[in-house]
């Protein structure tokens, strides 16, 4: 069993920390993947951005020996997470609304494939891109995201129905919705096992689940190693095909299997993340910015790829 030694008992003594058993096992045992570089009340810091930036922070990366899970242990208390995503400011939203309504055309475009029904709730909808499709493709839609900013964003731009706070408190009546998304989700959440114990209860009899998170065998990730830009602070679980599936499993979803969608990504946005990461961007802010004319015209020219290049995608039903 591997415990913390004494150079980090300082964690154990932080308030602000928690050591968490496997999120997908409940065991504890496990080998480290490499140790945290992160400061105490960071956290906050990182969530500002939905740039794909390579970490310059990161929890300790830890493998468990039963189920194979990576999982950063320990982790700031969840409390202390969600006020941090409460807090998130949709400072990029108008960067990225073309990218993300574009690839939500797609995500749609898979759900019809795989499932009919009425009523369809995105959980961790952010500023709504997803549900504007789904609602426009005649599905009755509903929202759940922690940010209140972004929320208010999906409400103001989109006439969307979104809740602003932690799924597991609304509490939602049981067999209630016959789709449940969860895009790049699970990879945030402390306690995965909790979140979709739930979405298994409000999900109708033979209701679909679609989710992706990052997928840590990806190609990137294989290249980039810890230079890969999901190794970040604020994610705390990083997934596999495999280990996704295992998960589901244990929370009752059956019938399993991947599936890819069509990403998008702006020239802009793969540009943005590497010049942040060279320090180069605020003195060419003012040629790179999004609302300079080089900016607009980059944000305009657009890249498309499968999901499955650097994610998990996944459905499953009730």
């Amino acid at each position: 069993m591997q415990k913390l030694n004494a150079s980090e008992s300082w964690i154990e003594m932080d308030s602000l920390f928690e050591c968490r058993n496997c999120p997908c096992c409940g065991q504890n045992d496990f080998e480290v993947l490499f140790e945290s570089n992160m400061k105490a009340g960071g956290f906050g810091e990182a969530v500002e951005t939905v740039y794909m930036i390579p970490g310059r922070e990161w929890g300790r990366h830890v493998r468990c020996h039963n189920c194979q899970l990576i999982y950063v242990n320990p982790i700031e208390k969840a409390g202390k997470i969600n006020k941090a995503y409460s807090e998130r400011k949709s400072v990029d939203a108008s960067i990225i609304r073309g990218i993300r309504l574009t690839a939500s055309q797609s995500q749609v475009r898979l759900i019809e494939q795989h499932k009919s029904g009425a009523y369809l709730l995105d959980i961790g909808c952010g500023e709504g891109f997803f549900l504007f499709n789904a609602a426009r493709a005649g599905y009755a839609t509903k929202g759940v995201e922690l940010s209140q900013d972004a929320a208010e964003y999906a409400r103001r731009e989109f006439d969307l129905d979104v809740e602003a706070g932690p799924f597991e408190e609304l509490r939602f009546p049981e067999n209630c919705f016959d789709i449940v998304t969860l895009w790049q989700v699970l990879e945030h959440v402390p306690y995965p096992l909790i979140m979709l114990g739930e979405v298994h209860r409000i999900l109708k009899p033979g209701g679909l689940l679609a989710l992706s998170t990052p997928d840590i065998k990806g190609v990137p990730a294989r290249i980039l190693g810890r230079k890969w830009w999901n190794i970040r602070m604020l994610h705390l679980n990083q997934f596999t095909t495999r280990t996704l599936t295992t998960v589901l499993q244990k929370t009752g979803f059956r019938d399993i299997s991947p599936v890819s969608y069509k990403e998008s990504i702006s020239l802009l946005i793969l540009c943005i993340p590497i010049l942040k990461y060279l320090r180069l961007y605020e003195p060419l802010r003012g040629l790179f910015g999004p609302s300079s004319v080089l900016g607009r015209s980059m944000n305009r020219m657009m890249l498309a790829y499968s999901s499955r290049l650097d994610n998990c995608t996944m459905v499953g039903f009730k």
